[in-house]
C-alpha cells in the first residue's frame, strides 16, 4: 500500500511493506532533478541471526562475488538499466570496502577477483575502523586467458596457511569439462591452538543457465577434490573440517546443488582392511524466500555450506549467519550493482567455532 505526504516544498513516499515476520514503515526521500524525480534509498536492513556474541573461539568468514570490472564491461548488456556513475571501478571498490569494514571477517572468500585489483583490494579490506589487520592470500585465476579467479584472504593474526590446492575443472579432451572454472582451497591451523586445523573451500561454477550438465560435472570434481584435500593426516579414516563457499550459479533445488548435500562414501585401504569413509555437507540457511542475485529474477546461487562430523571428528559449529534480503524486498529496492552496494550479488557471512 502506497500514500502520499507532503511536509512544506518536501514530498514523500510512504511504503508499507507487510512481511513474514514484521510490518515496517519506510519513508523514502524524493527529489527533483532535471524533471526526474529519484528516489534515494538506504541499504536494505540485514542482521546478524541470532546476535553475534564474540569469544576468543568464534570467527567471522565471508563469501562474495564481487564482480570482476573487465566482466562488467564486456557485459554491460545486464546493467542496461543501472546508473552509469555507480558501475565504475573507484565506485565499488569503495562500496565493497564497506560491505568488508561492516562485516569484520576473518577470512575472504571471493569470487570474480580480476587479478590486477587483487593487492589493492588487499590493502582496502584490512583498513578496519577497527584497527588494521595483516591479511594475508591465496589466488587462483581462472584458466587460460580469463581476466579473474578465486581468492581466500586470511588474517595472519588468526589462522596459519599450512597448505593450499587448486581444482581446475578444464579438460579439453571432453565436451562437458571444458570451461574455465576452478575451486581454490586452503587447509588452516589456529594460532590459538595449531592442533586444530580445518579447510576452507571457495569456487565459481559455469554461468550458463542451460548447461546443468557442466556444473553436475564440476561438482562432481569438486567433491572428490575436497575429499581427498581433507583428509585428517593423524587419522585414517577422519577428515578435517570443511566450509564449502561460492557462487555455484544453480539453486537449491536443482540437481547440481542436490549434489552437495547428498552422503558421499569413499572406500579407503586401511593396514589390515578397507574402511568406508563418509563425507556429507550442510547448507546453512540465510532466510525464507531470500534472493543473493538477480538473473531474470531474484534467486539464490551463492551458498555456504559445512561438513558434518562422522565418529568422533571435529566439525564445524554455526554461532550466527548474516541473512540475506528477501525477494519482495529486493524487487521493490531494484538491481544491483547501485549506490550502496558494489556487485551484483549479495555478501553472505557467518560466524563459526571449531568444536
Amino acid at each position: 500500500m502506497f500514500s502520499w505526504s507532503l511536509k512544506g516544498s518536501t514530498k514523500y513516499l510512504t511504503i508499507l511493506k507487510r512481511e513474514l515476520d514484521c510490518i515496517r514503515q519506510h519513508k523514502c526521500f524524493l527529489k527533483k532533478s532535471s524533471g526526474i524525480r529519484k528516489i534515494q534509498r538506504p541499504p536494505m536492513e540485514r542482521n546478524w541471526k541470532p546476535p553475534l556474541q564474540e569469544s576468543s573461539n568464534s570467527y567471522r568468514l565471508l563469501s562474495y562475488n564481487i564482480l570482476a570490472q573487465e566482466l562488467l564491461t564486456d557485459n554491460m548488456f545486464l546493467y542496461y538499466d543501472n546508473d552509469p556513475k555507480f558501475l565504475s571501478w573507484k565506485y565499488r571498490i569503495g562500496q565493497l570496502g564497506l560491505e568488508v569494514n561492516k562485516l569484520q571477517p576473518d577470512i575472504m572468500c571471493l569470487q570474480e577477483v580480476q587479478h590486477v585489483h587483487l593487492k589493492e583490494m588487499v590493502r582496502l579490506f584490512g583498513a578496519r575502523n577497527s584497527g588494521p589487520i595483516k591479511l594475508e592470500y591465496s589466488f587462483k585465476k581462472r584458466t587460460g586467458t580469463r581476466c579473474d579467479g578465486c581468492a581466500i584472504l586470511y588474517d595472519k593474526s588468526k589462522f596459519k596457511l599450512i597448505e593450499d590446492s587448486i581444482i581446475e575443472y578444464y579438460d579439453e579432451g571432453c565436451s562437458i569439462s571444458n570451461r574455465e572454472n576452478i575451486a581454490l582451497m586452503a587447509k588452516f591451523a589456529l594460532r590459538s591452538d595449531p592442533a586444530t586445523t580445518f579447510v576452507v573451500v571457495t569456487t565459481h561454477l559455469l554461468y550458463n543457465p542451460r548447461r546443468h550438465d557442466v556444473r553436475v560435472s564440476q561438482i562432481s570434481k569438486l567433491i572428490r577434490g575436497i575429499i581427498k584435500f581433507s583428509k585428517d593426516p593423524t587419522k585414517d579414516t577422519h577428515r578435517l573440517p570443511v566450509i564449502l563457499t561460492g557462487d555455484f550459479n544453480c539453486t537449491p533445488d536443482s540437481t547440481p546443488f542436490r549434489m552437495l548435500t547428498t552422503e558421499r562414501r569413499a572406500v579407503v585401504p586401511a593396514a589390515k582392511e578397507e574402511k568406508e569413509e563418509h563425507f556429507l555437507l550442510e547448507s546453512i540457511h540465510f532466510g525464507s524466500d531470500c534472493a543473493s542475485t538477480f538473473q531474470n529474477q531474484w534467486i539464490v546461487v551463492d551458498y555456504i555450506l559445512k561438513s558434518c562430523a562422522f565418529g568422533g571428528e571435529k566439525t564445524i559449529q554455526i554461532n550466527s549467519t548474516y541473512n540475506l534480503p528477501n525477494v519482495i524486498s529486493c524487487q521493490s529496492y531494484g538491481k544491483i550493482p547501485n549506490k550502496n552496494y558494489g556487485s551484483d550479488h549479495f555478501s553472505l557471512a557467518i560466524q563459526f567455532s571449531i568444536i
